[in-house]
């Protein structure tokens, strides 16, 4: 091919196919007019049969905008001559001139046909000149209306087979756009469907959520009616994902998708907010009660069992509502609202809903600023220790302490743990400050012994947040290196109900800390899940008895019962028994009488700062 040209080939083809049409035309009428001894026809038409297969050659070569030119001047040259030779602008000839036109509008191109345009005007001014005005040429005489009919009627066809095979062109080529537009529509709703809708559940998402929504507000708000936003959180998804696998849990989440759309009216807005999250839009309700049953008829329908890959599964979901205009009157307001309600629920137990009150937010903000104030104590340093000792009860010697973190802001003063440890182990700061204490612990009580405290024990809590990190025993190791601490004088507390969670990874942090040396004791022993198989898989040191049973131990025979099966069991596993709690002498003694070895409480001592404490022992 002799250019580039992304229609070159549907060019080439009809070159080809008008040329060939052409060539055969002419082929036919050429005997009938040598017949007729018209060689004034015949020649220019001989001719033109000769280009038309000069033009199949240089289509074949390649040469298609070549084929083409000579195409089209072939023609009009060849209708020139007939024209010229015969009865002038009268000549039936005339008729290709137009034909020819739009052969050359589909091959040339706008440049082509303009110069050909051009070229034909000039041709009839100068015949009609040389005709009427110089005299340089006269018509034919002997005018055969027969003959004309029969030459019109030849071109009158063959320019009508031109003018049919171009329109069929544009016939088929307006189709195939059509086609394209309908195509292109379909891609355009597809793509818009795409965007709008979450591509697992086909329910919409954020983007149409957030304007759907906007819509059921306006419209409540011009009607002056309440419309409800749920926010629902499915209990439990990532013990589904992570036991049954991905496959499974996405199966799974679409029939949540069917269950959540068919416990609600079909004007209701459902959409996945991401991951096992849902957003439920109420659009308008019309009596307040009515939000309670839609909620409490989402709760039964994903409680009722899932079949997913033979497999049965069972869950439930927590609703957070935030109900407009009293929670809320833009989309953002009640998101945020029914967040905060949702997590309320979880709180409550799950498988229930919870709807947004003004307290929840206020608390939502206060432990926001807790936690901001609380990493900026850890990077101002404003965490201090403070020390509770454990006493021998025999003899009344203090064998150890209990290291208890305190928070102390310049602005407030002691801040007591209670107020802010919950918020810690839940926004994971409890990791770094579990850190700083064990250090800060280790260091102390290392200076105490170079100072010649002797042996002492110190007792350190650790969060289950702290196990779940995974490079507890790291932790562990680098504070007794870089401390210097002997491993057997440091006791590390865990709550009974953190032995629950025996997964691999807990097992071998729990192993490879004690292979160090340290001691293990178990904290409020018997709220837990009480097991002697943990006891003994674990290969723990102490148990500290649950202050609760300790202040009950006056109440009666039955709480006396409960603190001596505990001291009973943990002699028989050679275990050291801890009470917490103790007030008063009258307990320390009941304690002491059952075979309790270890206490400590208010009536020994309350935690206070390390120097108080190193003074209080060097004095003893």
């Amino acid at each position: 091919m002799d250019e580039t040209d992304p229609l070159l080939e549907t060019r080439s083809q009809r070159v080809r196919q008008i040329s060939g049409f052409m060539a055969a035309i002419i082929f036919v009428i050429i005997p009938i007019y040598a017949v007729a001894e018209s060689w004034v026809a015949v020649l220019p038409l001989t001719a033109a049969l000769l280009m038309m297969l000069v033009c199949q050659w240089l289509d074949r070569k390649g040469h298609t905008t070549v084929a083409a030119t000579t195409l089209v001047l072939s023609l009009t040259i060849s209708a020139g001559m007939l024209q010229w030779f015969d009865q002038g602008i009268r000549d039936a000839s005339m008729l290709t001139f137009p034909v020819v036109l739009l052969m050359a509008g589909m091959l040339l191109g706008v440049r082509g046909f303009l110069l050909l345009l051009a070229a034909m005007v000039a041709f009839l001014v100068v015949m009609t000149l040389a005709t009427d005005v110089y005299g340089w040429r006269q018509n034919k005489p002997g005018y055969d209306p027969f003959d004309h009919l029969k030459d019109s009627t030849l071109i009158l066809l063959t320019c009508g087979w031109g003018v049919w095979f171009l329109v069929r062109d544009l016939r088929r080529v307006l189709l195939q756009l059509r086609e394209q537009i309908v195509k292109y529509q379909e891609s355009q709703s597809h793509l818009t469907h795409l965007s709008q809708h979450d591509l697992l559940t086909n329910l919409p998402n954020r983007s149409l959520e957030r304007e759907g929504t906007q819509l059921a507000i306006a419209f409540a708000r011009r009607n002056r009616s309440q419309m409800a936003f749920f926010f629902v959180d499915l209990d439990n998804f990532k013990a589904i994902n992570d036991s049954l696998g991905h496959q499974v849990g996405d199966e799974f989440l679409k029939q949540v998708a069917q269950r959540l759309k068919g416990a609600v009216r079909e004007t209701d807005i459902v959409s996945r907010h991401g991951g096992d999250e849902f957003v439920i839009c109420l659009a308008e309700m019309a009596h307040p009660d009515d939000v309670s049953k839609v909620a409490a008829n989402v709760l039964d329908s994903l409680t009722r069992t899932f079949s997913v890959n033979d497999a049965q599964i069972s869950t439930s979901c927590s609703i957070g509502i935030a109900v407009y205009p009293q929670d809320g009157e833009d989309y953002d307001t009640l998101l945020r609202h029914a967040d905060i309600a949702m997590y309320k629920a979880k709180e409550s137990g799950r498988n229930t809903f919870c709807y947004f009150d003004a307290a929840m937010n206020a608390d939502k903000q206060h432990n926001l600023l807790l936690v901001s104030g609380l990493r900026s104590a850890l990077e101002l340093g404003q965490f201090v220790l403070h020390y509770q000792p454990v006493l021998d009860l025999v003899s009344g010697r203090t064998l150890g302490c209990e290291a208890l973190i305190r928070w102390q802001p310049p602005e407030r003063g002691l801040v007591p743990p209670g107020e802010f440890i919950p918020a810690a182990e839940k926004s994971g700061l409890i990791v770094e400050m579990g850190e700083w204490v064990l250090m800060e612990a280790c260091r102390n009580l290392v200076q105490w012994q170079a100072a010649g405290l002797g042996d002492f024990t110190m007792a350190v809590n650790l969060s289950p947040v702290q196990f779940r990190r995974g490079n507890l025993e790291k932790v562990v190791e680098k504070a007794l290196r870089e401390t210097g601490m002997r491993p057997g004088c440091l006791e590390l507390e865990i709550t009974e109900s953190t032995l629950i969670h025996d997964h691999e990874t807990f097992i071998k942090s729990l192993q490879h800390i004690k292979a160090l040396g340290v001691r293990i004791s178990i904290d409020d022993f018997g709220t837990g899940y009480s097991n002697l198989s943990y006891l003994q898989r674990f290969s723990v040191d102490k148990l500290k008895i649950d202050q609760s049973f300790v202040k009950r131990l006056q109440n009666g025979p039955e709480d006396v019962a409960i603190v001596k099966a505990i001291v009973q069991m943990a002699k028989s596993l050679n275990l050291t028994t801890t009470a917490e709690g103790i007030e008063d002498e009258a307990t320390g003694q009941a304690l002491l009488n059952l075979g309790c070895d270890l206490g400590q409480g208010y009536f020994f001592a309350r935690p206070m700062p390390a120097d108080q404490l190193v003074s209080r022992i060097q004095k003893r």
